[in-house]
Formats: structure tokens, sequence, C-alpha cells
């Protein structure tokens, strides 16, 4: 699927190229709607200014969020040639580690900063940087100011670091070598701007008078402001920048953030991303008065206009459009009184021509609650939640009782599942009460089927059923034939989980992938561990395991299931094996049907395709490609040596003839090489083949090698069911949708290197404490479920890798898991808290959410939607994959590429739209399949409503004190005025360009 621009982000891309060529303010804001490609706008932007990459241009690309800069920075620089894109990618993910990574000489430099470690503050939360950065600092430090090293307090720059200290010191000299002497020239010029004149008495009292880390904090921040001087943006980038907005108006004496700004003459241009350039804070529900949004947006129009005047008239034009609303919703009609509608416009008009200079918003059309899916049945809460509460709630403290409720509520097994951090459970040693669910080393199979005393874990159980969460794949949303077997009736997609504690998400991860376990490996205690290992595709298992993931240049070539009779597995199996007879024939190699003798004959796939791959020429660079996979493998080389003894022949079998067809059909490998050979002809080529041969062996075959998958595809012999899954579950037709998704964040020669990538994530698992507290801690593994939501302190450890380890290129923990769950294969369910709700794709293969706890304000719960209403999500896949079928399947018959290419032909050309918008973030028949856990009787049912109600109107609030109670007042009017009111919102969609 491409990512060329649509028209209204190519209208976005010229309105921000106009502001920054003005030669005034140069600061631009897309504040689209969610999941409608602000990334895209921003990488277009970065293409035209640099022009394709050939003109010097460095970027600043700076985000709150590492997991969003993960995903986004190489989205930035899509357009260049792989090779390009490393080059233009700088490894510095902080202003003061850029002079450690010297720079490449290609033109365009992008840097990935994140606000905490590049603009640490000094007065609150000191930061002292890695140990490597310290090290630099150190030896910079010395070469400005000769002595000052033996003058500062022992441990000074290495602080609490120890056994990687002198791993850091070296790694640091090796990086400083002689001294940049400009890079040390202008650290000298950034302390005698801080310190003055007297620099070794004054930074040595600096370290003795103040805090170890804020004297360091200092120090570093002088070294970014040096960093910034000698590599200054012509561009900046500010992502979801209402995060850090402090960056935007730093004070008068902070040298750093007015550098930042720019300096003199030289000022960079600015583009700021964001859904929401302004804050909806939590209405009374939260029990919070909140603080005025609107003077956030009058500073954010003076930040982009550089002008106290439009600032003013902005604040005057707001004001009156207040009022007009305010007497809109004090009027008792049913309709809008039309004179009101009027002066409304009229001012709205005048808003939209000041704005626009500056400020692009896209929006989709308001929808209703009818036109996504919600289901908000009430829970009941059985006997073993109440009595899960009173085992939670009785020994906290009085003063803790009181928020029990809210955790319980939240927590599946709190007195569990609470960590130390939680200072509700501090100290607090709870106790075994019988017949109470908990997880302990003995506990019995089953036991947590009615959802260990929690009723949310249990409607989740009901929505995503084990039998679901088991299958190795998620069924397609164009299957060639009906989907059979575990995969009949297309069973239930992804789930995406937004919770409000921390602590939930893993929880419900781990538990609901022990409920898998549970349902399929049938063992307890100790011989549960050794059933999940227990392994089934080793080469050890004899040639039918090598036959099955080996992707054969011979079969993914000469054979197409959709070039023929395909309506059922039946049908397509004939058209492959006509296929490989007429393949046969060229090769002068005939099928023998008798005498019975000869037909009957059994030779292993593995040593008939090598023999056949002798004559059709494929030999040398298959058998290359197996060497190279088996390196490390013993057995495997072994069987794979054994090859080179396996002679061409002139005749197979008819029953022979048959395996093959079976092996060319549904053989994993072969289904591999044939869906990712649609999208990337040269995939069988000499040069892509061991690749594709190694994501067989090591990827694939590894991870479908799992107890809980053959349990859940029946038993027998493996080779049997595996054939008959990929029949049935449709892998092909999964794959080829994957790919084709794919193309448009991945280069064709990488799609089968980012899916190997995505299959091998770490997915990690939980430890429950044991009851009484104090006994040994119960571990649980995370697989079918996951949670999204840990620390990102550990994702940035992969810039310090880097500077040490020059080998490293593994994406944060964090960007694997969301990577795994854009695949449609394992996790089904991704549990995460606000970490995962803004910036974020989560909806290649999910159409699904469930709101575990609802969010404070619509604001939110739009955000948390918008991670799978996004463009060419399953949401709108899976309707145009139904509308478009036939005849797509039609068009792959003749031209042997992916149905999914007439599918986008025809959509565009039935559904598209001026803007752009449809048919790919929004069509026909695509719904959010909405969930929302409430309990009997709970106000949350209320709540949900309200915010439905609040969604459609709080556009109108843009710019009004006191937001909420606009939106409630406007809110009390019938469903007929709300959708009028919402009419009247303001439109800055940016004007047309083509």
């Amino acid at each position: 699927m491409t990512s060329v621009p649509r028209a209204f982000q190519r209208a976005t891309v010229a309105a921000a190229e106009a502001c920054f060529k003005s030669g005034a303010s140069r600061r631009f804001l897309v504040a689209d709607e969610v999941g409608l490609g602000k990334t895209t706008v921003a990488r277009e932007i970065v293409r035209r200014l640099s022009h394709d990459g050939t003109k010097h241009l460095t970027v600043y690309y700076v985000t709150g969020n590492t997991r969003v800069s993960d995903q986004n920075a190489t989205r930035l620089v899509d357009f260049l040639a792989d090779e390009a894109k490393k080059a233009a990618r700088s490894k510095a993910d902080r202003l003061s580690m850029i002079p450690l990574f010297k720079p490449s000489d290609f033109p365009l430099r992008l840097y990935s900063l994140a606000p905490l470690t590049s603009f640490p503050p000094e007065t609150t939360r000191p930061n002292t940087g890695s140990a490597v950065e310290r090290a630099f600092l150190g030896l910079l430090l010395e070469a400005a100011v000769p002595g000052v090293l033996e003058a500062l307090p022992n441990g000074f720059m290495q602080q609490r670091a120890k056994s990687g200290w002198t791993r850091a010191c070296d790694a640091a000299a090796r990086l400083f070598g002689k001294g940049d002497t400009k890079l040390i020239a202008a650290y000298r010029d950034a302390l005698r701007g801080r310190f003055g004149y007297g620099l070794k008495r004054k930074i040595v009292a600096s370290a003795v008078s103040d805090s170890p880390s804020r004297a360091l904090t200092v120090l570093r921040r002088l070294l970014a402001e040096a960093s910034l001087i000698g590599h200054p943006p012509d561009l900046i980038i500010f992502d979801e920048f209402q995060g850090f907005r402090h960056l935007l108006a730093p004070a008068a004496g902070d040298r750093l953030g007015q550098a930042l700004l720019g300096t003199g003459r030289k000022k960079p241009a600015m583009l700021l991303l964001s859904a929401t350039p302004y804050r909806l804070y939590g209405d009374a529900w939260d029990g919070k008065a909140g603080a005025q949004a609107h003077e956030e947006l009058f500073d954010t129009i003076e930040f982009l206009t550089r002008d106290k005047v439009v600032r003013k008239r902005a604040e005057d034009l707001f004001s009156s459009f207040g009022e007009v609303l305010h007497a809109i919703g004090d009027a008792g009609e049913d309709d809008v009184d039309q004179h009101l509608a009027g002066r409304a416009v009229t001012i709205r008009q005048e808003i939209e021509a000041l704005l626009r200079p500056h400020i692009a918003r896209t929006e989709r059309l308001p929808q209703s609650d009818a036109a996504n899916r919600t289901h908000q049945t009430p829970l009941p809460v059985a006997v073993p939640d109440l009595r899960m509460f009173k085992h939670f709630a009785t020994p906290l403290t009085d003063r803790n009782r009181s928020a029990a409720s809210a955790y319980w509520l939240s927590v599946p097994l709190p007195a569990q599942a609470l960590g130390a951090r939680y200072k509700i459970v501090d100290k607090i040693d709870f106790r075994r009460e019988p017949a109470l669910p908990m997880l302990n080393a003995n506990r019995r199979l089953g036991e947590g089927q009615d959802g260990w005393g929690n009723p949310k874990l249990r409607a989740l159980q009901a929505i995503n059923g084990a039998s679901d969460l088991a299958l190795p794949w998620v069924a397609p949303s164009l299957p060639w034939w009906t989907p059979a077997g575990p995969w009949e009736g297309s069973p239930s997609p992804k789930t995406l989980l937004f919770s409000r504690f921390r602590a939930t998400p893993q929880s419900v991860a781990a538990l609901m992938s022990l409920g898998v376990e549970d349902a399929y490996l049938d063992k307890a205690g100790a011989a549960r561990r050794k059933g999940w290992d227990g392994k089934r595709l080793q080469p050890k298992s004899g040639l039918p395991v090598m036959g099955l993931f080996h992707p054969s240049p011979f079969l993914i070539r000469e054979t197409d299931p959709l070039a023929g009779g395909h309506a059922t597995p039946a049908l397509a199996l004939r058209t492959v094996s006509a296929q490989i007879r007429a393949a046969l024939h060229k090769l002068c190699i005939t099928v023998r049907s008798k005498p019975k003798k000869d037909a009957e004959r059994a030779q292993a796939a593995w040593s008939l395709l090598a023999s056949i791959e002798r004559r059709s020429g494929d030999f040398t660079n298959s058998q290359a490609a197996w060497e190279q996979a088996s390196d490390d493998e013993s057995v495997l080389g072994k069987i794979v040596g054994d090859r080179h003894t396996f002679e061409p022949i002139d005749w197979i079998s008819a029953r022979e003839l048959r395996r093959l067809a079976e092996l060319a059909l549904a053989g994993p490998a072969v289904v591999v090489g044939r869906a990712v050979r649609r999208h990337f002809p040269d995939a069988i080529a000499s040069d892509h083949l061991p690749t594709l041969v190694w994501f067989c062996w090591h990827r694939l075959r590894t991870y479908l090698d799992k107890s809980v998958f053959w349990q859940r595809l029946g038993r027998g012999n493996p080779t049997e069911i595996l054939l008959e899954a990929v029949k049935q579950g449709g892998l092909e037709s999964v794959l080829d949708e994957h790919f084709w998704l794919a193309l448009g964040q991945t280069k064709p020669a990488q799609l089968i290197e980012e899916l190997g990538s995505a299959l091998h994530p770490s997915l990690g698992s939980f430890t429950f404490k044991s009851l009484p507290t104090g006994s040994a801690p119960i571990r649980l593994r995370c697989h079918a479920a996951v949670p999204f939501s840990g620390s990102d302190s550990a994702d940035s450890e992969t810039t310090v890798r880097a500077l040490i380890d020059d080998g490293t290129d593994r994406p944060p923990r964090a960007e694997g898991l969301r990577r795994a769950f854009n695949t449609p294969f394992w996790p089904h369910i991704l549990a995460t808290t606000s970490v995962g709700q803004e910036g974020l794709d989560f909806h290649s293969w999910c159409r699904r959410i469930v709101h575990w706890d609802l969010p404070s304000n619509p604001v939110d719960l739009e955000q948390r939607e918008g991670r799978i209403s996004r463009y060419g999500g399953l949401l709108v896949r899976r309707p145009l994959g139904k509308d478009h079928k036939s005849q797509a399947l039609l068009a792959a018959t003749e031209s042997k590429r992916s149905p999914w290419i007439e599918v986008a032909r025809l959509a565009e050309g039935d559904r598209g739209d001026a803007k752009g918008l449809a048919p790919w973030w929004a069509c026909k028949g695509a719904s959010v399949s909405r969930h929302v856990l409430a309990l009997t009787k709970s106000r949350d049912l209320a709540r949900f409503d309200h915010l439905q109600r609040q969604r459609l109107l709080y556009r109108l609030a843009l710019g009004q004190p006191n937001q909420e109670d606009l939106v409630n007042h406007l809110a009390r009017g019938s469903d007929h005025k709300i959708a009028q009111l919402s009419r009247l919102a303001i439109d800055l969609s940016p004007t047309p360009v083509d």
C-alpha cells in the first residue's frame, strides 16, 4: 500500500511551504485530527525542503515519547534509498551527544531528540545523562578548562556508574580523539556565558555547593548549547508539542532554549504537529477544576505569528464566538436560531482567515455512535468478585481503604499484581483465603475461567475466547476461498485495550495468556514448562519438516492458485497440480501413473525438490541460501550437505506429484515466498533468496512450533496439521494483504526482513506476588496478550549501546511489540495505558477497542480510538475487501499480482472524494468495534454516553474559557440540535492545491 500524500495532505504541505517562504514567522502548525497522517505531511515537507535529499538540510525531530520517535523518525526519511536513509538518521538521541557521532557526508541530517534528555531542567528532575556522555563531557571540560577535573570532587563524573565506567571512558576517549577545536571553543564560550571568567574556580564551587546531579545537569545543558550552535537546525519538527510547551517560551535567561528558537537572523523553520494543540481538561467526573486551556491556544497563536496584535485579535474574535454559542445554548428551541447561526458563521470565517496562514487542520465528518458498534452491556458482580474486594480492602490502612474499589475494579488479582511502586499496598501483608481465586504454584487447571474474581476480566474472556487467542494468525480481509476449521466464520480480530493503572495491562495480559495455556496445554505445575517448550518441527524430526520450510524457487515461480480455479482448496490444489505437471514437462520430467510400483513411489519432498532444482537451474542458489541459514547448526548443516548427493531425475510418481502440489498450495515456506513475490518479483533471486530461507527456517518455523498452536489446530501428524491449517486459515491471502499494507512504510526488498523482526520480539512475562506475602513470586508468560506499558528508560539505552557496540541495530522492546501487534500473528491482545494513547499506530490488524477504564474527556477518547482508525487500517480493508473481492481476484488471475492492487484501484475510483479522505480513512461499512466494560448500575455507563455527546461538540470549545462548562451546556440539547451545532465548528482545512 503506497503512502503517497493525498489531496488534503498536499494542500497542507503547500500551506506550510508558503508560510516558511513568507520570510515572516516561518512557523506552522499541522493540527489534523487523530490518525490522518501528520507524519506523512512532515515527511513531504522534509523531502521538498531537502530537494529529495540532495540539498543540505539539518532537521531536529523533537517528541516527548520515545515510542513515537522510534516509529516516526524513520518515516520522515523513507523517501530515500536504503543506504541514504541510514546515512541521514543520526544515532544521537540528545543534543549533548551529537558531537559524539561523526556526521556522514549525506546532505540531509535528521536528529531525533527528547525534551527531557536534550533540554534537561535545572531545578526539577536533574538529569546527569549516560555514563558515556559524562565521560565525554569530562574530556571536553578538561580541554576547555585545563586542570578542572583534578579539582572536582572525587567521582563527580562517574556518579553511580560502576562496572561499566571503564568501558564508557574507553568509548569516550575513542570518540573524543584529539578533540574538536571548534567544539572546545564553543563549549568554553558557553561556560563563560554561564559562569563568566575564572571558570575553573567557579565550576568547582558550583560542583561543591550545588548537588552533584544539578551541577552536572548545568554542564550538560552547556554542552547541548555548544552542540546546537555547532549543528544549527534548518527545520525543527515539534511532534505533540503540548507535552513540552515550555520549549516554545523559554525564559529570558535560558540560553539553551533561546538558542533553539534561533538567534539573530538565523531562525529555523518550525513545524508543529498535534491533533490537540490545546488541551481539554478533565471535567467534573474527575473532580478537578483544571486550568484555562484557551490561554494555551492563544499562546500558540502568538508563538506561530510572533505577533501580540494577532493574539489580541484572536482573543476578541473567539470571545464573540463564545457569546453567540452561549446564546444558542440558552435558547430552548429544538432548532438553532438562524440569526444566531448567521452571526456565528460570520465570526467563524474571520477566525479562519486569521489563522489559516499558520494552522491547518483536516477533520473527518463527525460521526454519531450509530456509525460504530458499541457494546456496553452492564457487567454483573459475582460472589467471588466481592470476596476478592473484601480480601484486598480489609488489610489496607484507613487512609487508603477509600481507594480500594478503584484498584479492585481495574486490576485483576490486585493483592498479587500491585507492585512496590503502589503505596496502597506498601507493607501490607495479604493472607491466603479458602475459596478465593488466586495464583499459586499448585493451583488447579482452569481456576481462572471465571475471571479471577474480576468482572471486567470475565467480560474480556468472553470477547476474546481462548480458542481465538490460540490461533497462530488472524483471518484475511479478502479470503481467496472460504475459511474453514478453526478460522470458520472469520474469528474476531485483534484487540487494543486501554486502562487507567499501569499494573492493569500487565496483569490482564499475563492472565489472558495463562488462560490460553490452561485451555490447550492441559498441564499444571512443573509439567507446564516442559509442555510449553515441547517442539515438533526440529530438523531431527526428519525430512518432512525440511520440505515444509523450504521456499523452493521452482514451486514459487511455477505455481499460482489464483491463475486457475480456486473457489475451494480442492480446486486450487488441482490448479497448482496442473501447473507443476506443465513445468515438469518443460524440464523433460514425466509423471508416472503406472506401473503401480512407480506410481506409488514416495520420495521425500526435500530430496525430490533438490533433484528437480538441479534440472530447473535453481539448485546452486537454494543450496547457497541453506548453507548460510545452517551456519551454526550441526544437524541442519548435515541435512543441507546431503542435498549434494541428490541427482537430477527424469520422472516422478503420481503420488509425489500430489505431495508437491500440496506443498505448493499450503507449504508455509512456498506460501510466504509466493506472497512476497507478488510485491517484490526479485524475492527468489540469488541475492534475496538467503533472506527468505533464513526467515522461513529461523523465524516462521520457530514461531509456528508452539504447543498451544498444535493443540488448537488438532492432533495428528505435524506436517499434515500444518498443511491443513495453511489452507483453512488462508495464510497466503493473509500474507499477501500484510505485505501490500506494509509497502506504505517498507521497501519491497525489506518486506521479509521487517516481518522477521516482528515475529521475534521479546514478549516478556509478569511476576505476581505469592500469598502469603513474602513467599516465592509467580512468573507468568505474556504471548497471546502482551502489556504495552513499560518504562521508556530501557529504550533510551539503544543510543548508549550504539556508542559502545557499533553492531547493534535492534529496535527497543516497545517498538518490537508494536511491530508484532501490527502483523497478523501473535500477540492478539495489546493492553496499554495512556502510554499507548497518542501518536502510535495499532491499526494494521485491529478494529476492536476495549475501554477497560474510561478516559476523563472526549479528546482522550478520540485519541484512544485514533490508534486503530488510521490510514488503510483493518477498519476500511474489511468492507473494501468484501465489496471488491470477485473483481480483485479476477484481475489477479490475469496479472499475477496482489488482488489488493485491484481493490485499491476500484475503491479509489468508486469511493474516492475530493479531499482524499475516502476510502482509506473513511468508507461505508468501516466501523470501530467498541467495548465499554462497566459494572451494573455503574456511573461509567452514563459517563460514556456523556463523553460521546461531548465528542461531537468539543471542537466548538476551541479558544473558550471554561471549555467543559460550555460543552456540557450545549450537550443538554437534543440530538438534532447537537448535529446542527457541530456544523458551526471552526474549519481550518487548507485551500486545495489541485
